[in-house]
């Protein structure tokens, strides 16, 4: 889950969004979702108080949401006492995961890449402000951050998300930016030139190069594949320890090499881009 989705809001932040919703739409299960993506990596296992302080909800109204969770069973607790996601979660996602049988087939080009860069390589979609991890290769000893199925990032601070953001067009890119901005008001206004300057450079070279920009440690190239028949817009990004990366490098070989790899997955027929690299 998300980290980001799990940071703390006040009763009158809660009070002013319910207010704010569609009168179709159901708060209740909002609520429960939003329990659910205050768990991450980091945060595995929180108390009733816990969650109730971070939604900014009263600690019965908590305790319902996560009784009704538990009986669902996507929820577990904890022999003391507090909640843990559980593994039921995951049956959701092999759904999602069947309509995308394509991912099997770029596992061979992703190993080569990332083993060309000695790193790793994920393909990712675009889902809301966010991309999604949808399949990982590689895994080098004293790795900082291994990507997995079902990981996300943000879409304006990450090569991955610059790569996606090319691919849309001049309608859809600005509708997503003010997406974007709603979410993360100055983060994205303080990132937008970098984040512009790599949405150019993967329009026109068909790859962008990412320096810590997402995540301090890591150096990263990303490289647009395409949009599939369904509507998912996918990319690819190899990213190395920032300690080992030379940027000479990654700027003039293996940048290059990774737009050609997703080229060259293009040509299964499964990904097309709408405006053809400059």
């Amino acid at each position: 889950m998300n980290a980001a989705r799990g940071q703390d809001r006040s009763k009158d932040q809660a009070t002013e969004q319910d207010a704010e919703l569609d009168a179709s739409m159901s708060s209740t299960l909002m609520r429960g979702i939003e329990i659910l993506q205050c768990f991450s990596a980091s945060d595995q296992e929180l108390s009733n108080a816990e969650i109730a302080r971070r939604m900014g909800l009263k600690r019965p109204t908590v305790s319902r949401l996560c009784k009704t969770l538990l009986h669902l069973g996507y929820l577990r607790k904890t022999q003391k006492g507090a909640f843990r996601l559980a593994p039921r979660l995951l049956s959701l996602n092999y759904p999602v995961l069947a309509t995308m049988p394509w991912r099997h087939n770029v596992v061979g080009p992703m190993r080569e890449m990332a083993e060309m860069c000695s790193g790793n390589a994920s393909i990712g979609v675009m889902s809301g402000d966010s991309f999604v991890h949808v399949q990982t290769a590689g895994l080098p000893p004293g790795w900082p951050h291994v990507p997995d199925i079902g990981q996300s990032g943000p879409l304006h601070h990450s090569a991955l998300g610059w790569s996606i953001l090319s691919m849309l067009s001049d309608t859809d890119y600005s509708a997503k930016i003010e997406e974007i901005r709603a979410i993360h008001g100055q983060d994205l206004d303080e990132s937008r030139p970098v984040m512009e300057a790599a949405v150019a450079r993967c329009r026109a070279e068909g790859f962008c190069v990412s320096y810590g920009d997402w995540r301090p440690e890591l150096v990263a190239a990303g490289a647009p594949i395409g949009r599939t028949e369904d509507g998912l817009y996918v990319a690819i990004a190899c990213a190395v320890p920032r300690y080992r990366a030379v940027a000479e490098y990654f700027e003039n070989d293996f940048g290059p090499r990774l737009a050609e790899a997703a080229a060259s997955m293009r040509l299964s027929g499964v990904f097309k881009l709408a405006t053809p690299l400059s």
